[in-house]
């Protein structure tokens, strides 16, 4: 049994003996049923709205399994790093947040097993909902959300290149990144590979074709002025032939994607000024 495993089960008990918890539900990979032993563990925890300030979060996760460090992350989730190394992820909410669920992890997630994502539920209210979102993931192939899509790709390749122009090549570097989220986003839903649309890199190597991994291994970079030149263009091309194909009837302006080529088409020497 994955060491992963023996901690879900007991945050099952936890959960059972702990009566100023309503319902508690686990999300990720082993929700999914993909959940394997480089993996988090991740819950949502209910709490009786009265009794939830006074909760110890450290202490509760410590009731699970000795934690070696335990904080609370950019997002305002409380993250433990078990002994072992193992990451665990606990959002401590009031029950009367429940229902934030059925706006939010319908985009952002999808649970294919009712009972293996829902914890604990002494009301009923949260297996209702997660019933009413379970199931395959959705297709995300809307025009509105393509044209977003789109939108974006263009914004951070335009930004990318222009301080890569300015000659700024570890933040052109770092907004690569954002380009390749968007590319990997568009790409899915070409492939009709839309099940990890929340982290589009996530299993990438298992879900896209190898034609579409080899173009998007040619979008990355190393920290280097010609190794950027060469992934922005090749992140435009890939993109702009994507846009194409998802955009037949040429949503988006042609005469904006000949101005790109154009600026994108410029002669190096002009990289570097000030």
């Amino acid at each position: 049994m994955l060491e992963q495993h023996r901690l879900i089960e007991r945050v099952r008990e936890v959960c059972r003996a702990d009566p100023r918890l309503i319902s508690a539900l686990m999300y990720g990979s082993f929700a999914a049923g993909e959940g394997d032993h480089f993996s988090d563990i991740e819950f949502l925890l209910y709490f009786n709205d009265d009794v939830l300030p006074e909760v110890d979060q450290r202490e509760w996760v410590e009731r699970v399994a000795p934690v070696a460090l335990y904080f609370t992350n950019e997002f305002g989730v409380g993250t433990a790093i078990f002994h072992h190394l193992i990451r665990g992820e606990f959002h401590f909410d009031r029950q009367s947040d429940v229902h934030w669920i059925d706006v939010s992890w319908r985009e952002t997630d999808f649970f294919p097993s009712v009972d293996r994502a829902v914890i604990l539920d002494r009301t009923g209210e949260l297996r209702r909902r997660i019933e009413a979102i379970a199931g395959a993931p959705i297709e995300r192939r809307e025009p509105e959300r393509i044209d977003q899509l789109i939108h974006q790709l263009v914004n951070w390749v335009l930004f990318g290149w222009t301080v890569l122009e300015r000659g700024e090549y570890a933040r052109a570097h770092d907004l690569l990144g954002h380009v390749h989220r968007h590319l990997l986003w568009l790409a899915r839903i070409a492939e009709h590979q839309t099940t990890h649309w929340a982290t589009p890199s996530r299993r990438v190597e298992r879900d896209l074709s190898a034609a579409a991994m080899s173009r998007f291994v040619v979008c990355t970079a190393p920290l280097d002025r010609p190794s950027l030149l060469r992934a922005y263009r090749e992140a435009w091309q890939w993109g702009n032939e994507m846009m194409a194909t998802l955009v037949p009837d040429e949503r988006f302006p042609p005469s904006l994607v000949a101005a790109i080529d154009r600026r994108l088409d410029a002669d190096d020497r002009s990289f570097g000024r000030e």
